[in-house]
């Protein structure tokens, strides 16, 4: 603007000078070429009335001027400033023509002579002669080329002047427009003429101020919903540049933070992940699981259109891995419950069998008959583990959490389990160094004593120990049952508490296992808020830690 502004002021005041001066240098040169007339006219008069009054003109010199006398006949009598007789006649020039006719005539011409611009100026004398003064004529271009250095220094001079005069006015219209506090533009009072536009940058400032304050707002607050979200979220533009990503998307990737604008390919490079980003990106929504081993994660990308016309991608990241793990175990307990009780249902259909067939001797029967109810109570303690194992997963709420004490109730189950050590040749003895209270359900406490003390039982050796002692550290009651009997290898230690999972696969089902022991000790300890743990070497026996909150 400032620029503009001088420019404009500058060029008007160049061009005022220039006309300027080309009318003044007219007007001078008009009067000078009017006066030199006048003079010429007058210094003439003055040479007539000395020829008149009997003075020899030929005799005069006049400085600067030529004067001539002509004959009537147009004979050159005299010249001041050349050779008389080698001069033409001047009958025919325009000067000696009018004083013939008319007593006084003038011409402005190129002189044949002298072969210059010359004014003429002619007098008709009393005896028929023409008296005539002559001087050179300057034409214009001649007196602006004598006048040149002059009116350059002038011009210069002027030039510097008005350029100096026009940055300073256009500095003084806009150093206050420059120094409006914007933040506060309706206090101006430069110039009056400005306070309408004024007062509209200040409203439109306070709406445009409401409206990022608004923005921001909505901003901040779709970041804490996107940031708090458990699934990833990412927008890109068609190009897959993010838009925007949360933190879970990085996290569910295990991936580096990246920056808005960054390709979402550095989130994951996968081929999947690309492939489905690239269908979304053609106008399809697209879905797929990627399986990185330590989680599984779905991924749905959903297009988005504008005016019939795909101008981004919405990509939604949610972590399936309890679900797929959930999936698996259940098709594996299916398959394990069918295998389980196929296995019982067939010996029992079987022996059925032979026996309706008849010619079975007497002695036979009653062991068919003993194989039979083996087989039906190792089916009813099955189904009796897979009904209490439901309601664990479920939870359904039926026990009472109320004080209870382990070591009452851990007595109680030796107790009970002492006929059942004695017909395993299991020694089964109780160490009970406090009374462990806990908060918790007797039912739940009593099954996972149970569950242990009958393992320690069942996978003992004749003539083996199995112990179990209760005791308190600190605010824990510590619960341990510990056995020598064939233990457990190294590879099959994190699978014990698996659905149907056995070490031993045979001496479980003579020993009338289900496989689901160790799953329901687990389930039991999870719902009383205790931890497992476990020390366990194959031939010499094992040791199971269970750690409650004490009261």
């Amino acid at each position: 603007m400032n620029k503009k502004i001088f420019q404009t002021v500058f060029l008007s005041i160049l061009l005022t000078l220039v006309l300027t001066l080309a009318v003044s240098i007219s007007v001078f040169y008009t009067t000078y070429e009017n006066r030199i007339e006048e003079d010429l006219s007058a210094e003439l008069g003055f040479l007539a009335s000395a020829a008149e009054s009997g003075m020899d003109i030929s005799l005069v010199s006049v400085p600067g001027h030529r004067v001539t006398i002509i004959g009537a006949d147009g004979t050159v009598l005299f010249e001041s400033e050349t050779d008389a007789e080698m001069m033409e006649n001047h009958l025919e020039r325009p000067e000696v023509q009018a004083a013939l006719l008319y007593g006084f005539g003038e011409d402005t011409r190129e002189s044949h002579t002298l072969l210059e611009a010359m004014h003429y100026a002619a007098v008709k004398l009393s005896d028929g002669r023409i008296l005539r003064l002559s001087v050179p004529a300057d034409n214009l271009i001649s007196f602006i080329i004598e006048m040149l250095l002059p009116m350059a220094l002038i011009l210069i001079l002027l030039l510097v002047f008005f350029a100096w005069f026009s940055m300073r006015a256009a500095r003084r219209i806009t150093d206050p427009i420059n120094s409006i506090d914007l933040e506060n533009p309706e206090k101006s009072e430069e110039y009056e003429e400005l306070s309408p536009l004024l007062y509209r940058i200040a409203k439109q400032q306070t709406t445009i101020k409401e409206q990022l304050e608004s923005a921001e707002r909505r901003s901040h607050e779709f970041s804490i919903i996107t940031d708090n979200m458990a699934e990833g979220l990412a927008v890109i533009d068609p190009e897959m540049r993010l838009l925007s990503v949360n933190r879970a998307a990085y996290r569910l990737f295990d991936s580096e933070a990246v920056h808005q604008g960054d390709s979402v390919l550095a989130i994951n490079r996968s081929d999947l992940f690309s492939s489905v980003v690239a269908d979304s990106l053609s106008g399809k929504r697209a879905e797929t699981i990627i399986d990185n081993k330590t989680k599984t994660l779905q991924i749905i990308a959903s297009p988005v259109f504008e005016n019939n016309a795909v101008t981004g991608a919405v990509i939604i990241i949610m972590d399936i891995t309890e679900k797929s793990e959930r999936e698996r175990l259940r098709r594996e307990f299916t398959a394990n419950v069918s295998h389980e009780l196929k296995t019982p249902l067939t010996s029992i259909s079987g022996f059925a069998e032979l026996l309706k067939n008849g010619g079975v001797p007497e002695e036979t029967v009653k062991d068919f008959g003993k194989e039979i109810y083996d087989e039906s109570q190792r089916l009813i303690a099955l189904v009796h583990d897979i009904i209490r194992l439901s309601k664990l997963d479920e939870g359904d709420g039926e026990e009472t959490m109320q004080r209870i004490s382990v070591a009452e109730i851990a007595s109680s189950v030796v107790s009970r389990l002492s006929k059942r050590a004695e017909s395993f040749g299991v020694s089964l003895t109780i160490r009970k160094d406090d009374d462990g209270y806990i908060s918790g359900s007797d039912v739940l406490l009593d099954e996972l004593i149970s569950n242990l003390v009958d393992n320690a039982i069942k996978y003992n050796k004749r003539g083996g120990k199995a112990d179990v002692s209760v005791s308190r550290s600190g605010e824990e009651v510590i619960l341990t049952v510990k056995d020598t009997g064939i233990g457990i290898p190294d590879e099959d230690k994190d699978r014990v508490f698996e659905r149907f999972y056995r070490v031993d696969k045979s001496r479980s089902r003579a020993s009338g296992g289900t496989g689901l022991g160790l799953s329901i000790v687990r389930h039991s300890a999870m719902s009383l808020h205790a931890s497992i743990s476990m020390k366990s070497k194959l031939g010499e026996g094992t040791e199971i830690t269970v750690r409650f909150p004490a009261l």
